[in-house]
């Protein structure tokens, strides 16, 4: 029996995902109290909304594939277990490379503090080592899927998959990335669901919910330890927080809220209301940043090469190219926040962007289908782009938290699979085609679930 959750994928299409996203933000806005110090203008929420339209319409511009073709096409379990073993050792190399680039050649210690750290590797640059071991660290999304996918029992082998799947962890740990992390979390998450291995019910809803709170306790008391590096105590970091963060410039807590936390004595209290409206901050403050960019833009447009900086900096070592990974960075008029998905890639487009959003739409239905059609491969790259359209109101997760890595890495998965399980046409002639697989099964192996 297939493995695809063909009830999960329709619930959670690329539409219905998008617009789950634009729900939420709106709601948090709503009910949680917050004032607006730089409201939108007419242009920005004009290019906002054209461009939330024409990625709609290109999804559905390509007819989701009809009932009677689900799940056409079989999986090969022996092969598959053979390409997870293979993705391991992908998965291994990357999380070794890190380490040795991170801690070894660029200095990163446990022992610096958050802004050490984040300086150092800023100022260092980036490296051949740097750049493959940044491809091949996110194979450890996979080795998780494919276990969950194939019904594994092997207890050693999962703990494997698991500690690879958080590796990622410590880099968002170590430079205090709280989107990092939370991106890790949403992306088990949707594994968790995905895979029917969390059934919600009274009891487990009081538990993720616990589990949400504890983690949100964590997450201000990271952001208030990365605060205190210049702040140096706690009280002085809250008010900080509370007065001067970045995103406090066009979104800030109401002088009500502000007064509770500075002058409440109760721990607790404090880490849940701040917790509570920096996470609002957090999550809905680059809209109005958006509308910021828009109207003070710097300089011209990128063509791809902000958002998909990786791919320059790919050029720039193997093939000595002399694009400027700065100029990106410079466009922006105010550093560290968010701008939506829509800053980094009007920075590169402009109002071109309408065409590359449709674009990505099509790919997005064009990827959903082969997914529907049990094309299990290009599943995890469905997921992140699922992810990336929740979050469409926040950030750029193409851009951000090294999405743009983690695409590849899945991109290159479904290739590699398709690679290694499919046959290799060598010739055809007299009507008759000759070819070879690369990984193949022993005689009494199964050859398709």
């Amino acid at each position: 029996m297939d493995s695809t959750n063909i009830s999960f994928l329709k619930r959670n299409s690329p539409v219905r995902v998008t617009l789950y996203g634009v729900l939420f933000w709106f709601l948090l806005f709503i009910f949680v109290p917050v004032k607006v110090k730089y409201s939108l203008s007419f242009f920005p929420v004009l290019y906002i909304v054209l461009n939330y339209l024409f990625f709609i319409i290109g999804i559905n511009s390509i007819k989701t594939t009809n009932q009677e073709r689900l799940i056409s096409y079989s999986v090969n379990i022996p092969v598959l277990k053979k390409i997870m073993y293979v993705v391991i050792f992908i998965a291994l190399t990357g999380v070794s490379l890190k380490v040795f680039d991170r801690f070894y050649l660029r200095g990163s210690s446990f022992s610096n503090s958050m802004s050490e750290n984040r300086e150092l590797l800023g100022s260092t640059g980036p490296s051949i080592i740097s750049i493959i071991s940044a491809i091949t660290n996110p194979f450890s999304f996979v080795p998780l899927f494919i276990y969950y996918y194939i019904k594994l029992k092997n207890k050693k082998l999962f703990i494997v998959c698991l500690a690879l799947f958080f590796s990622a962890s410590i880099e968002f740990v170590v430079l205090g990335s709280r989107s990092g992390l939370f991106l890790l979390l949403v992306l088990f998450g949707v594994y968790l669901f995905y895979f029917k291995k969390i059934k919600l019910n009274y009891k487990r809803v009081i538990s993720i919910s616990l589990f949400v709170f504890f983690l949100g306790i964590y997450s201000i008391n990271l952001f208030v330890e990365r605060t205190k590096d210049f702040a140096k105590t706690d009280k002085k970091a809250i008010k900080h927080i509370l007065t001067n963060a970045n995103y406090n410039f066009t979104i800030e807590p109401t002088k009500e809220t502000k007064d509770a936390i500075l002058n409440s004595s109760n721990k607790t209290y404090v880490a849940t209301r701040l917790g509570l409206i920096n996470f609002v901050q957090y999550y809905t403050h680059g809209m109005y940043e958006f509308g910021y960019l828009y109207n003070n833009y710097i300089g011209g447009h990128h063509y791809g090469a902000y958002t998909f900086s990786v791919f320059a900096k790919f050029s720039n070592i193997l093939f000595k190219t002399n694009i400027d990974l700065e100029a990106g960075k410079k466009s922006f008029p105010r550093k560290g926040i968010y701008t939506t998905f829509y800053g980094p890639i009007y920075a590169d487009f402009g109002w071109f962007s309408l065409v590359f959003v449709f674009l990505m739409g099509i790919f997005q239905k064009l990827i959903y289908n082969k997914v529907l059609l049990g094309r299990f491969q290009y599943t995890p790259l469905l997921f992140y782009f699922l992810i990336i359209n929740f979050f469409i109101p926040v950030i750029n997760f193409i851009n951000g938290a090294q999405g743009i890595y983690a695409l590849t890495a899945f991109t290159i998965f479904a290739f590699i699979y398709t690679l290694l399980s499919g046959n290799i046409i060598i010739s055809r002639k007299d009507n008759k085609t000759k070819y070879f697989r690369i990984l193949k099964n022993r005689p009494h192996e199964e050859n398709y679930r």
